[in-house]
């Protein structure tokens, strides 16, 4: 690894680190978080904090973000962040369920989480922002290609199998038509242990409001046991919200 991707990576994680945290850090609990020496991560911090994406409290000695990354791609997503809609929709759910609300969105040949907020239940499941499911055996997934015609999601499936690694699980096509045509009709996906043993989701797509530039899905995950005695609530409490937060 190059010294510049590097670079670039810590930078990402430091914006993730927040995103999680939403509290100051100091030096050491970035350097920390980022497994880097603390020399490296002082470095990184100040560079930040010139370029004007962090604000030092000298008194406090930690770091926080500016504005001016909340801003940085508002323009992506008017639609769906004006008035907070889709953080009040997440916040809401986080609210009533207790369990880790996640944003997912295509990304190539899979599906991935890009905004997590954190279960608080004693008993939770612990998801990275950043992190990738099969787009062909997940929930996510399971919602992501139920807005696809048949023959659009055998096209994709086909390259998914032609392109990812042999040992990576996949949904066989005649298992995967049927799933999606039950996630179209009752309006949500789910998977229990298909990705990680103990856990589950549910998935429900977002509406496609004008000006989006990409398709977004609200999931719900958490301990197999918890998801699977409350399936039924979640998923009506879930498209419920949906319907409240997100109409145009």
């Amino acid at each position: 690894m190059t010294d510049t991707v590097k670079s670039a990576k810590r930078t990402l994680g430091v914006f993730e680190l927040f995103e999680e945290r939403r509290s100051p850090a100091s030096t050491a609990e970035v350097a920390a978080a980022l497994e880097i020496p603390v020399s490296s991560a002082s470095v990184l911090l100040r560079t930040m904090t010139t370029e004007g994406y962090l604000y030092y409290d000298s008194s406090r000695r930690t770091y926080v973000p500016t504005p001016r990354v909340a801003l940085l791609g508002g323009w992506l997503s008017q639609p769906l962040f004006k008035q907070r809609r889709l953080i009040n929709l997440m916040d809401h759910l986080a609210q009533e369920t207790g369990e880790t609300i996640m944003l997912g969105v295509r990304n190539g040949l899979t599906a991935q989480y890009s905004h997590v907020i954190q279960a608080t239940l004693p008993a939770r499941l612990y998801v990275k922002s950043g992190t990738l499911r099969p787009l062909t055996r997940s929930a996510l997934g399971f919602a992501i290609l139920s807005r696809f015609s048949n023959a659009e999601v055998r096209r994709i499936v086909s390259r998914v199998e032609r392109l990812q690694p042999d040992g990576i699980s996949k949904t066989p096509i005649k298992e995967l038509l049927p799933i999606l045509e039950t996630t179209r009709k009752r309006g949500y996906s789910d998977s229990i242990n298909l990705v990680t043993p103990g856990a589950g989701a549910i998935a429900v797509n977002l509406p496609t409001l004008s000006g989006e530039l990409q398709p977004l899905t609200i999931c719900v995950a958490g301990l197999s046991e918890s998801l699977v005695k409350n399936a039924d609530n979640v998923a009506r409490m879930t498209i419920k919200a949906v319907s409240f937060f997100m109409s145009e």
